[in-house]
């Protein structure tokens, strides 16, 4: 009579056990690499604004202010804030009295306002890839400005006690415990 072959219990179990230490291997792995994606996502977002922010500034003489009233606290803008004062300023969408960047406004270099440094789609579109699902403002990007409009700062919140920033004077992420100050002295 022949005898079916097949797997013991000893080898099922050393199969498993590759399996679990394997996967001990990799998750951490995964988990640093999608933090390096979201944190690189930031990184290129706040690129592209900060670019538009030095066009402004050529364009305005100073960098738009964090809110029409002058006060320099940050403002949010993205997905979940559409329509802020900074997103207004640096898509050339505004028609307030309390705006730079509008039709009736000339530049330093005599173009007439309304100028879109960058698109209102591509600013809309910003939201904040760690906290991905939330539906105020926790989902969106930061800007703060001194009240002159010589400094700004913006940033993201990446966890309840860390938050990603970058400012007029650097092209690095910094992270920091606790939110920028504004407005910025």
């Amino acid at each position: 009579m022949k005898q079916r072959k097949g797997f013991t219990l000893i080898e099922l179990m050393i199969v498993i056990a590759i399996i679990i230490i394997l996967a001990a291997i990799a998750i951490p792995n995964y988990l640093r690499m999608t933090d390096r994606a979201r944190r690189s996502r930031v990184a290129g977002d706040f690129a592209s604004i900060a670019t538009a922010l030095e066009a402004y500034s050529v364009d305005w003489g100073q960098y738009p202010e964090a809110t029409a009233f002058g006060n320099g606290a940050a403002e949010a803008f993205g997905k979940n804030a559409p329509g802020s004062h900074t997103e207004k300023e640096i898509a050339g969408t505004g028609a307030a009295a309390t705006e730079t960047n509008v039709a009736a406004n000339t530049t330093l270099t005599g173009e007439l306002g309304a100028i879109d440094y960058i698109k209102l789609g591509t600013l809309t579109a910003m939201y904040n890839p760690f906290i991905p699902t939330a539906a105020d403002t926790t989902d969106c990007y930061f800007y703060g400005s001194n009240t002159t409009g010589t400094k700004w700062v913006l940033y993201v919140q990446r966890t309840a006690a860390s938050f990603l920033s970058r400012t007029d004077s650097s092209t690095d992420l910094a992270e920091t415990a606790a939110a920028p100050a504004t407005p910025i002295p």
